[in-house]
């Protein structure tokens, strides 16, 4: 004679927010610090560096453009655009 089992399922792990990452946050404090870094360097602020982005193709306001330095979390395209846009080579490739 068979005995039914019940088998209680594992939850799965409860996801973390990937801002809550220690590591996250270290390089994302970088990463702002080199946009302003860089933006303050070549004397250039928020509505010209907004404005050398949409130039570029990059549709973003000067508001828009404040909270996306403000919180971080952009990606490498991102970053890289505004290097552009501030005449900075970070890319040590050919273009």
């Amino acid at each position: 004679m068979r005995r039914n089992t019940v088998t209680k399922k594992r939850l799965p792990p409860k996801p973390e927010a990937r801002k809550a990452t220690p590591i996250n946050v270290e390089y994302e404090e970088k990463v702002k610090a080199l946009v302003r870094y860089a933006m303050a360097q070549k004397g250039v602020d928020l509505d010209e560096l907004a404005k050398r982005l949409n130039k570029m193709g990059v549709e973003i306001s000067s508001g828009g453009l404040a909270n996306k330095i403000s919180r971080g979390g952009f990606g490498g395209a991102f970053l890289l655009q505004c290097m552009e846009a501030l005449d900075i080579n970070l890319a040590p490739l050919p273009r």
